[in-house]
């Protein structure tokens, strides 16, 4: 989602390049859901509902519209809602990690998009051979993103293993009578969530991991905004 042609960054190739000054949210107002990681979502569900992905893989995603291809936190000047919490997926771009020599190591890449990258003046990716200091610090943010994912997955095994994940579908009722309906996405089932062995229950505390559940489960309350966001935008 949102990198067209991610390249390793190197010197060589992007000594004279710079990163735009220009650059906005606009690359991420055609998509109505964003990936979060476990430690974001108590943030996330303050400004979204919060589902899991049913198809290539569970993972956590923010519902960011209820429309395909429209993302209702970014306005037409690439502007994202003040206030709302902007997902580390979104904040990252246009840098991304690869794995290499089979996940040995990592290497930083950019979007090699007209976009992001200006061959001229610009924000500087390269002091000589040395990157600069934002180059720098997108390579950490990258790493933190990466390590965040990472300690995603257990938590997602074990709601997996669990049996709390059902699939759902949201129906938003709008002004005009009518309703917009969106599915393909599970929820974490309350009831079956109560009904947990109290071991079980212990166990996803002492990992952490409840208030991640109970914000999933309170960030359902946040459908109808997205209700009111289309209204204003649409009329």
């Amino acid at each position: 989602m949102f990198y067209e042609n991610p390249v390793a960054l190197h010197p060589q190739a992007h000594g004279q390049a710079g990163l735009s000054e220009q650059l906005d949210y606009g690359f991420a107002a055609q998509t109505n859901a964003v990936p979060i990681t476990l430690s974001e979502i108590p943030l996330a569900a303050l400004s979204y509902p919060i589902a899991f992905t049913i198809e290539g893989g569970v993972r956590p995603v923010a519902i960011v519209g209820l429309r395909d291809d429209e993302n209702l936190f970014v306005d037409r000047k690439g502007d994202w809602m003040p206030g709302a919490y902007i997902p580390a997926y979104v904040r990252r771009y246009p840098f991304i990690l690869s794995e290499y020599g089979d996940g040995e190591g990592v290497q930083l890449c950019i979007d090699d998009h007209p976009r992001v990258l200006v061959p001229e003046g610009g924000l500087p990716l390269f002091r000589g051979e040395e990157p600069t200091p934002m180059l720098e610090k997108a390579f950490n943010f990258c790493r933190s993103v990466h390590a965040a994912d990472l300690a995603t997955s257990p938590f997602i095994e074990v709601l997996i293993a669990c049996g709390v994940l059902d699939a759902r579908a949201a129906e938003v009722a709008m002004p005009d009578g009518g309703s917009i309906k969106m599915a393909g996405f599970a929820s974490i089932d309350e009831a079956k969530f109560r009904a947990l062995p109290d071991e079980v229950i212990l166990t996803l505390r002492r990992q952490g991991w409840l208030a991640a559940i109970y914000a999933q489960l309170h960030s359902t309350l946040n459908w109808t905004r997205l209700g009111d966001l289309l209204v204003t935008r649409h009329g």
